[in-house]
């Protein structure tokens, strides 16, 4: 007598069917490939990076460095060199334009210029559209950087821009 409800109704320590088909619908939507960790999925691989994780992306370095030029601080722009000071760059132009107002950046992606793994010497090319008191210029080059000494970041190491004709 006991028996007939438990045959017909289930027991409630036993797994409901939606319950199965749910957890196995998860198991296959968790991605399960080399970049994500190993055949397992438990150990994720690190990314090579010559400079520690959560610093600034090449790019950025030199975004925040045309920034500190924008506002006319040498102070701050220099720092952001090896050297601790633009040395005769040849984006000696630019930080010397008069009357600077804005000034815009385009990056792209860095190039590796060197066979290091990870790359230890990084080149940004930009464009820069540069507005004076006096009309626009615009220049186009690159940026190098390398990775700053103690491994925190990146730091400029060489720069090449040249004016473009309108």
């Amino acid at each position: 007598m006991f028996l007939l409800p438990l045959l017909l109704g289930g027991c409630s320590c036993q797994r409901d069917a939606g319950d199965a088909s749910r957890a196995h619908a998860a198991a296959a939507a968790q991605p399960n490939d080399a970049a994500s960790g190993d055949a397992l999925g438990d150990i994720p691989i690190p990314a090579l990076s010559a400079v520690a994780a959560g610093a600034d992306s090449e790019g950025r370095v030199v975004r925040h460095y045309l920034n500190a030029v924008m506002r006319g601080d040498r102070a701050a722009a220099d720092a952001f060199w090896s050297t601790g000071r633009s040395l005769g760059a040849d984006d000696a132009a630019l930080r010397a334009l008069p009357g600077l107002r804005t000034l815009r950046v385009e990056t792209d992606a860095p190039i590796a210029r060197d066979e290091d793994q990870p790359s230890r010497l990084r080149e940004v090319p930009v464009r820069i559209r540069a507005a004076t008191a006096d009309g626009v210029q615009r220049y186009k080059g690159w940026y190098r950087l390398r990775p700053k000494p103690d491994g925190s970041g990146w730091e400029i190491h060489a720069a090449s821009l040249q004016p473009m004709l309108d």
